[in-house]
């Protein structure tokens, strides 16, 4: 938006005024050093996942890319796995992983079950030997382990777990081995415990928990009227890539009977829909901001400056033929899967302000476009509205995982993605939090045709791994080309001091 003449300058932030006292003596302040001591050299060793590069189980080829870039030895082999292409079906024998974290030999610890050694499903279990250092990042993956749950394959944390069942076993001080996850982190992430933790935070957008809140909702429904902001956006609890988003205006006999109905429907979430969101050219976006939590007691989090905008790929309207029955996600919703439909492939292609082919930018191209045409808009401000919704979000998640878990201090990090959105006035509202914010490399193709936000996407993809290496100072001791501390703003967390 450029301002025309005669145009009055908004008021910047129409924040309540407790928030902006609060969020202003927010300071935006990068970390010295990083979080950890630098590992010999020669020690510095990290895994994956058995079944990685056969297919993209995890992080994908990237994450090995990065890490020997960075001089890190990378192997796909923490315990014995094999991959069925047929079924798509990943096998890990997590007994030789629990073993090598304690160094015992599997018969010893088990058992001798056949020929004077110890057999899973025809695997005879080895010793694997502890490394003095190691970096492993194995998160939670689909994956079959032999004599349990029947042999199905189905979403699983037993790296995370075997690591902290048996990590006081490991020797040297706790931050000589490291894995990429907190236990418990998906279940904390979903939409309806996010609602539950954050309803009442001026932030987020008032929710509904359904069918829990059912009568609630109605009430709300009614009380909004005919107001323009009588809108609501549907969500299921833990679906991904916007898959069952529907939006509908309050008056909608639709919505009323669907919510009377829902205790018939999976659970999920009714939300008030940002009616007037900030818009590019047009153009819906929201941001996609980096949090990694490194320590949860004491709570260590830090905040990548920069990310990814993604856009929808129709002009923004709130018409009733684009909305309810007749809703089109791609003038509501931004991400890849739902605007890269093939009936909507002239709109992804089309060149559009700002964003070109495709439906991104970096928020740092936003930042600079917003200075040139809002003279209302503050970046300092935004950033401090964005650090004080991550320090409250890092706070929850630190809790959920203490309360479940016992986890030892530099043992585990995770990073998460935050889905931020800027209406009108640049506030900051969340949208969600995601567990595994899917660092890897995009589609070459969209619809048959070159990917036009391919070497965006893959380049952000690549300097937030960097970044976050480097903050973490495992590899300092070896010159590094890529990463910066500058590129993170340190949260602050006054409980800590006390």
């Amino acid at each position: 938006m450029v301002l025309q003449r005669g145009q009055r300058i908004k008021k910047v932030a129409r924040l309540p005024k407790a928030d902006l006292k609060r969020v202003k003596g927010i300071q935006l302040r990068h970390p010295k050093k990083p979080v950890g001591l630098p590992w010999p050299v020669n020690d510095l060793r990290s895994f994956d996942a058995p079944s990685e590069g056969k297919i993209e189980i995890n992080n994908g080829v990237m994450l090995g890319e990065v890490l020997r870039e960075r001089g890190w030895k990378y192997s796909k082999k923490p315990c014995h796995g094999t991959f069925d292409k047929k079924t798509e079906r990943s096998v890990f024998w997590m007994k030789e992983f629990e073993a090598c974290l304690l160094q015992q030999e599997p018969v010893s610890r088990w058992g001798i079950n056949h020929k004077g050694a110890y057999y899973q499903w025809g695997h005879k279990l080895k010793l694997i030997p502890r490394p003095k250092h190691a970096l492993w990042m194995m998160g939670r993956m689909p994956f079959v382990v032999p004599s349990t749950r029947g042999g199905a394959q189905c979403e699983r944390e037993d790296f995370i777990r075997t690591v902290v069942k048996h990590g006081k076993a490991l020797p040297g001080p706790t931050g000589n081995y490291r894995i990429a996850k907190f236990p418990g982190t998906q279940r904390l992430e979903y939409k309806t415990a996010i609602t539950e933790a954050f309803g009442e935070k001026s932030w987020y957008p008032k929710a509904y928990n359904l069918p829990r809140d059912k009568a609630k909702l109605m009430e709300a429904i009614r009380q909004k009227g005919n107001s323009k902001h009588n809108l609501w956006i549907g969500k299921p609890r833990n679906d991904y890539g916007g898959s069952g988003i529907q939006v509908w205006r309050g008056t909608d006999p639709e919505l009323l009977k669907l919510v009377r109905e829902c205790h018939r429907h999976p659970e999920g979430i009714m939300q008030q829909y940002l009616a007037d969101p900030l818009l590019v050219g047009g153009y819906k976006f929201h941001m996609r901001i980096h949090m990694v939590i490194t320590n949860v007691n004491p709570l260590q989090a830090y905040v990548q400056e920069n990310g990814q905008c993604l856009f929808a790929t129709k002009a923004y309207c709130l018409r009733d033929d684009n909305l309810g029955a007749n809703f089109d996600p791609p003038v509501h919703v931004t991400n890849l899967g739902l605007n890269s439909k093939p009936q909507n492939k002239e709109n992804f292609f089309r060149k559009k302000p700002l964003i070109g082919k495709g439906q991104q930018i970096r928020v740092k191209e936003l930042v600079s476009h917003l200075k040139r045409t809002r003279p209302d808009f503050k970046n300092d401000l935004m950033w401090q509205q964005i650090l004080d919704i991550a320090a409250d979000t890092a706070r929850y998640i630190a809790s959920g995982v203490q309360r479940r878990f016992n986890v030892l201090p530099d043992r585990h990090f995770e990073i998460f993605g935050m889905d931020l959105m800027l209406d009108n006035d640049f506030k900051v509202w969340m949208c969600e939090v995601n567990t595994d914010p899917g660092l890897s490399y995009p589609d070459k193709e969209v619809l048959g045709c070159p990917n036009p936000d391919y070497n965006k996407e893959a380049t952000a993809c690549k300097e937030t791994f960097h970044d976050m290496f480097t903050l973490l100072g495992l590899d300092a001791g070896l010159k590094q080309r890529h990463g910066s501390l500058k590129n993170w703003f340190e949260l602050d967390f006054p409980e800590n001091r006390e």
